[in-house]
């Protein structure tokens, strides 16, 4: 991952600690915001924001897992929260979703002058999901781009379209919105030629621009806060009930690879040098 200017952010969530710890065969970072924004590599930041449906595919799926592996993990969900906060206590861990973390994008990207590329969703949430951030940050660079639907991501003509896009704005930060899994697997796919083209970190945040935009509504607060997020997404959007159905398989991969280990930066206060393990008595 990269540098794309030195200034350092004042994140709208203030973390005391960064960690990274294992669930199952995942580790999933609590980091700021700011860290997760910011970049020193030569290499395409790719941060994932990892709820129960992508935990569970990622033990069933071998080359998903090997993506999760590279990328830097949130803790998307309450009860993926509730699991990790009870399996490594005292370690303050926080929960960042995608519907969270493109508000925190916008602020970051507006206070540093950098650009953001949205990819995905229907035009139209593509769209408003770009107005209701200017409306928010009138000072912020953002565009996006909503192509047809490609089953196939190595699709060459469908690719070539999306890269002539995110070519002409140069964005810093890519927004990619396919849906968990494929959205990932893209990133992955082409991080080497995004980071060509001046991206310097992306992020899979699946529906946050059908929330941004206002075509769906995001559960009320008080939902979220007791952990029945997707009980309310299963409810209002019955096609779901299949992939919610998924999610009750995490605890069975949480138990059945369970393998404690609590990681910390290479340097302090920056991930971007990498994570080391603590060892068994400072776990």
């Amino acid at each position: 991952m990269y540098k794309q200017g030195s200034a350092l952010l004042t994140p709208s969530r203030t973390f005391k600690e960064m960690y990274a710890v294992r669930l199952g065969k995942i580790l999933l970072h609590s980091v700021p915001v700011g860290e997760l924004m910011s970049s020193t590599r030569h290499e395409l930041k790719h941060i994932a924001t990892v709820h129960s449906e992508m935990f569970v595919y990622a033990h069933e799926n071998a080359a998903f897992e090997a993506v999760l592996q590279r990328t830097i993990n949130t803790i998307d969900g309450r009860i993926l929260h509730f699991l990790c906060a009870l399996l490594y206590p005292g370690r303050n861990l926080q929960k960042l979703s995608g519907a969270d973390l493109i508000y925190d994008l916008a602020s970051y990207a507006t206070r540093h002058g950098e650009r953001i590329f949205l990819l995905g969703a229907e035009g139209s949430s593509n769209g408003d999901a770009i107005e209701a951030l200017k409306a928010r940050h009138p000072d912020l660079l953002i565009d996006g781009y909503s192509p047809s639907f490609c089953a196939n991501i190595q699709d060459q003509k469908w690719n070539e379209a999306i890269f002539s896009r995110i070519a002409s704005f140069r964005p810093d930060h890519l927004v990619v919105c396919f849906g968990p899994v494929k959205q990932e697997m893209w990133i992955a796919q082409n991080a080497d030629r995004l980071f060509q083209l001046g991206v310097r970190c992306a992020y899979g945040l699946g529906g946050a621009l059908d929330f941004v935009s206002g075509r769906k509504r995001r559960a009320p607060k008080w939902i979220q806060i007791i952990g029945a997020e997707w009980l309310f997404r299963a409810v209002s959007e019955p096609k779901r009930l299949v992939r919610t159905a998924r999610m009750f398989k995490m605890p069975y991969f949480a138990l059945k690879f369970y393998n404690r280990e609590v990681q910390i930066p290479n340097e302090q206060g920056s991930i971007d040098s990498g994570f080391r393990s603590l060892n068994a008595r400072e776990c």
